[in-house]
């Protein structure tokens, strides 16, 4: 009797949201595990679809991790059998389909949709008729990610080629630049990650009109923000260059030379004692500096003295394996360990709990309006109220991997790997 009294109290705390167990089988040894094995007592209403749509499935999970469908607020743009297709946000009806043997990734920009050709050739159609414009007769393989700025088509494969949009004219190539691009002031900037002897960052800056290179600065990540002719940009720690704290560098975008230095140490860290204590993920919102470290995220004005600042700091309730994961949004810092998603407010630093209505480890989570819109590796997505934290709704797909969410008027557009769902956007999560 004890021991049937003491395995129902263990599984009462596993249910209650408890620590993983192990359970004896009343021979010696141990028999059982019991983990997660409780579904969420919260019941989610499914949401009514307004209209669905299959569409090719991308090459690569990485391509539908950045998205394979587009919109301009009116229509939606995907791919389907092929063929670049268009249909209307609020109905799903065909509006126009062009093309053959297309392929992610998609663009949709200035009245203007790009896709890709099997062959590798960019391709141009006009948003609102599906004309076809052009098709470049230079070929890229393996495009990862399109770019426009200022009149040009930029496709991101090893390399990043440039094209007229007007035409499809070549312009010119540049690489090797697998992250993220940024485009500012005339200039395309790209961090390259070069690894022989020992491995640093290069921040490189191009002229966008010659492709031609205007400067290279070692030991620079990709910009955290750009105002004017100054770049804001973390420096990156290497074995020679032991960058223990967060320092930002302002550069000069013209001649990529450092104007002004500033460093961060809101732990109070002694790097004369330390070797292995390294700079925080930093990140700018208007004019504040943001910078994580593991559950903790600080905040300074940019303008204050970096030095003599306090900063404000901001700390999640939950595991140890919590890590800054978006934010601030809506007025909240949000954080995730795979499992859940934990938020603090910036008002009043109170903690937000969103696990209400999840039960599977999260896929992906993107915030629009008043809304948190998570995908779970179980095929739901469940449309969540930031502010309250209730589930409201969610969206059944049988998929495990999504592309970002997207809103065209009060449609919530998911995008679940080989097909378009179609949802109204709940009243409440309306865009801010």
């Amino acid at each position: 009797m004890r021991f049937l009294q003491a395995v129902y109290a263990i599984l009462a705390l596993a249910l209650l949201g408890g620590a993983t167990t192990v359970l004896a089988d009343g021979r010696g040894g141990h028999a059982s595990y019991i983990g997660s094995n409780a579904d969420s007592p919260v019941q989610v209403p499914d949401a009514a679809a307004l209209w669905s749509q299959a569409m090719d499935k991308p090459a690569g999970d990485y391509l539908m991790s950045g998205g394979v469908a587009a919109t301009d607020g009116e229509r939606v743009f995907f791919l389907q059998n092929g063929r670049l297709t268009a249909v209307q946000a609020s109905t799903g009806k065909v509006l126009w389909t062009t093309g053959s043997q297309l392929k992610a990734p998609l663009l949709v920009d200035g009245g203007h949709v790009f896709a890709m050709s099997e062959d590798g050739r960019a391709i141009a159609a006009e948003a609102k008729t599906g004309r076809k414009l052009w098709a470049a007769r230079v070929p890229v393989r393996d495009a990862r990610e399109l770019y426009a700025y200022e009149g040009q088509l930029y496709v991101q494969s090893a390399d990043v080629t440039a094209f007229r949009i007007a035409d499809g004219a070549y312009l010119w190539k540049q690489g090797e630049f697998y992250g993220e691009l940024m485009f500012h002031g005339g200039y395309m900037l790209a961090a390259q990650f070069v690894s022989g002897a020992y491995s640093y960052d290069v921040l490189h800056a191009y002229d966008c009109k010659t492709g031609k290179q205007a400067w290279e600065l070692q030991n620079e990540g990709l910009p955290i923000d750009a105002r004017g002719n100054i770049l804001l940009s973390e420096r990156q720690q290497t074995i020679f260059d032991h960058v223990l704290l967060t320092t930002l560098d302002s550069i000069d975008l013209k001649t990529g030379k450092i104007v002004k230095t500033r460093v961060y140490n809101p732990e109070g860290v002694n790097t004369a004692k330390e070797d292995f204590y390294g700079p925080g993920q930093a990140w700018m919102q208007g004019d504040d500096v943001y910078i994580a470290y593991g559950k903790t995220v600080y905040r300074y004005p940019l303008f204050a003295d970096s030095v003599l600042t306090r900063p404000d700091s901001y700390v999640a309730q939950g595991s140890a394996g919590l890590r800054y994961a978006a934010g601030p949004f809506d007025g909240r810092l949000l954080y995730s360990d795979g499992e859940g998603i934990y938020g603090v407010k910036l008002a009043n630093k109170i903690p937000v709990f969103y696990n209400a209505g999840l039960s599977n480890p999260i896929a992906r989570f993107d915030l629009i309006g008043h809304g948190m819109y998570v995908a779970q590796t179980d095929g739901r997505l469940v449309a969540m109220d930031l502010i309250t934290a209730k589930p409201l709704v969610q969206v059944r797909t049988g998929a495990r991997v999504f592309g970002p969410t997207l809103k065209a008027g009060d449609v919530i557009i998911v995008q679940a790997n080989g097909k378009l769902i179609a949802i109204k956007e709940p009243a409440q999560l309306g865009s801010k």
